[in-house]
């Protein structure tokens, strides 16, 4: 599998004065990170800002770090800025550098969660049996310091790949890696609720295979609690460890659509067994 990576090059020019296109917002935005980047208390806290703010290092962000070195009111404030931008390209170079590393090692990692499922020929049966589920469920659970953005990302960039060349097989097969990395990352983060039978029964869903979604709430178990319980629940869930991470993370995406999915799935069991 080809993998794809975009470098990010920055250069800072102190020749234009104008933020050309910017809009005044804009510009207070600009000058609001310059400020909170000019205010950080040390070299650590710097860095988690820049690698907070990473996407808002473009080329209107150093046209406007210029043009306030330039109209500097003293020499001390003119090189305070100078050097800001010195150290924060020096960190964006690194944080890009280390990313690009990390992209290469989860493509690595990825083709082999992948190859986990394969058969003795290199070929993947779809849809996979579940000896193949459960190797590639071990394949996961072997690299679990490796299950991160990078590889995420690496997913979704092959994911639109697959699918540009018409390759729905290998898309299936990787929107399979990410229903299980959903359901091993969900159900490692622990109950909510001690002895609660809703959540309980919503953990069991979330752990189990999607497709024994549907037989495991027409169980009885499941009828029991009742769809109010149990979405309420799953909710829940929702809310605590999903919007609790980075937003607009790809884990956070990840888990937030495996967790729909179950929702939706969920209120479709309920509809027909009420209306059986």
């Amino acid at each position: 599998m080809q993998r794809w990576h975009r470098t990010v090059s920055l250069r800072a020019s102190s020749g234009d004065s104008n933020v050309t296109g910017s809009s005044l917002s804009e510009v207070a935005a600009l000058d609001k990170l310059i400020d909170l980047l000019k205010g950080a208390s040390g070299q650590q806290e710097l860095t988690k800002l820049v690698a907070e703010n990473l996407l808002a290092f473009d080329q209107k962000f150093w046209i406007r770090l210029a043009t306030r070195s330039d109209a500097a009111q003293s020499s001390a404030e003119k090189e305070g800025l100078t050097n800001l931008a010195n150290t924060v390209m020096k960190i964006v170079d690194t944080i890009v550098k280390r990313t690009n590393s990390e992209l290469a090692d989860s493509g690595r990692v990825l083709q082999e969660i992948l190859a986990a499922g394969a058969n003795d020929r290199g070929e993947w049966e779809l849809p996979l049996p579940a000896d193949k589920v459960a190797a590639m469920r071990a394949a996961l659970d072997a690299r679990a310091e490796h299950l991160n953005e990078a590889l995420l990302s690496n997913a979704f960039a092959w994911m639109r790949k697959a699918s540009e060349d018409g390759l729905d097989g290998m898309v299936a097969l990787l929107q399979k890696v990410l229903q299980l990395y959903a359901g091993r990352t969900l159900t490692r983060a622990g109950t909510l609720s001690d002895g609660d039978p809703a959540e309980a029964a919503v953990e069991r869903l979330i752990a189990a295979e999607e497709e024994d979604w549907d037989s495991l709430l027409r169980q009885q178990e499941a009828q029991q609690v009742g769809e109010t319980a149990m979405l309420a629940a799953l909710r829940k869930k929702m809310e605590v460890l999903v919007l609790s991470l980075p937003s607009g993370s790809y884990a956070q995406r990840v888990q937030a659509e495996y967790l729909k999915e179950l929702e939706g799935r969920m209120q479709a069991a309920f509809q027909s067994a009420n209306a059986s």
